[in-house]
């Protein structure tokens, strides 16, 4: 995808979509019920922005730069009209401006961002699929570890960005971290900090290890 485009903007203070992941929300504010519904009844799309640490709480509280569109791909209408909706992460972009709108909303003038693959072997020699099982082994090692065991599987059907986002949202990240990892334009970066992350947990967890009580839930350990 390329070309400028509006996009409807979500500031939110501690969320980061990733493109390929899914976000469940709680639509209730009056001015984005009319945002909602005004994407479903065009592209249904609604990009999520994570609004700057003491960013205020003016009429145009200051967001990143990079953001992530996201299609709302279930809808629960709720009597009193409110609203749940699941979105999944279409693409990242980059925010060029903020036009005058008469919305009760934000819109945005934005340019689809694309990101660099995986190269043929990164700087330790590793093919695309060394990465992806040097992932998934990671992921099902650590939600052994801490008692997840039913986020231990990455999906195999996933594109290569698809896959590491997948492993990101599963890692109880600060809102700052994943946005940083958002904005990466390398895949290849995005799959070395995660991996990174990765095993400096489980270092820890098999240091803590012989420390832990038996027959206990080894997250309380």
């Amino acid at each position: 995808m390329s070309g400028r485009r509006l996009v409807r903007l979500f500031p939110l203070p501690n969320v980061v979509l990733l493109p390929g992941t899914t976000m469940p929300l709680h639509v209730f504010e009056p001015r984005y019920r009319r945002m909602l519904a005004d994407a479903l009844d065009s592209d249904r799309l609604i990009g999520m922005q994570l609004l700057k640490p003491d960013s205020g709480d003016g009429a145009r509280p200051a967001v990143y730069s990079i953001g992530c569109a996201g299609e709302v791909v279930h809808h629960e209408p709720l009597e009193d009209g409110r609203s749940n909706i699941l979105l999944r992460g279409a693409f990242r972009y980059r925010i060029d401006s903020e036009p005058p709108t008469d919305t009760p909303y934000r819109i945005a003038e934005i340019t689809p961002v694309g990101i660099a693959p995986l190269p043929s072997a990164d700087g330790t020699g590793r093919s695309p699929r060394d990465l992806r099982r040097a992932l998934a082994d990671g992921v099902r090692r650590l939600a052994d570890g801490v008692g997840r065991t039913a986020a231990r599987e990455l999906p195999a059907r996933l594109s290569d960005e698809g896959l590491v986002n997948e492993a990101i949202g599963r890692l109880g990240l600060e809102p700052e971290e994943t946005y940083e990892l958002l904005a990466m334009n390398r895949l290849e970066e995005r799959y070395a900090w995660t991996l990174a992350h990765i095993e400096g947990v489980q270092r820890r967890l098999d240091f803590l290890s012989p420390f832990r009580r038996p027959n206990e839930d080894p997250r309380w350990n």
